[in-house]
């Protein structure tokens, strides 16, 4: 069974979204997370179920460098309103540990190919599902 986040999509800075990945961000109630990095994920929730998805769970080096983790999830394919819902996201895969890069434009080309990653992931997953 995959280990599980759950919580209340809550406003961000929207960088996501001015990048061309728009993201959920899921209050945590703690301050350390038990899980870091970026994420295959499937997200359930108020009229969603098992849609997949990509995210990072950590403190964002790159642009902020909070102290307090945040989990940010995009979810492909999806074009609609989630704020205040309350999301479930199960951790199916690990594609990286989260890390420090030296520029925005690094991040969004980063950004671009853990997304890719992603789809080909939940592609063969469906796929072995499926047969």
């Amino acid at each position: 069974k995959p280990f599980e986040m759950a919580g209340k999509v809550v406003h961000g800075a929207k960088l996501g979204r001015q990048i061309g990945t728009p993201t959920a961000n899921i209050q945590l109630k703690r301050v350390k997370s038990p899980l870091h990095g970026v994420y295959c994920v499937t997200v359930d929730g108020e009229g969603l179920q098992a849609l997949p998805g990509i995210a990072n769970v950590g403190v964002k080096p790159t642009v902020a460098s909070e102290n307090q983790a945040n989990l940010e999830v995009h979810l492909l394919d999806f074009d609609g309103d989630l704020y205040g819902k309350r999301l479930t996201v199960r951790f199916w895969h690990k594609l990286r540990d989260e890390q420090k890069f030296e520029s925005v434009d690094v991040l969004i080309e980063q950004i671009g190919r853990d997304v890719d990653a992603a789809r080909v992931w939940h592609q063969a997953r469906t796929n072995e599902l499926v047969v």
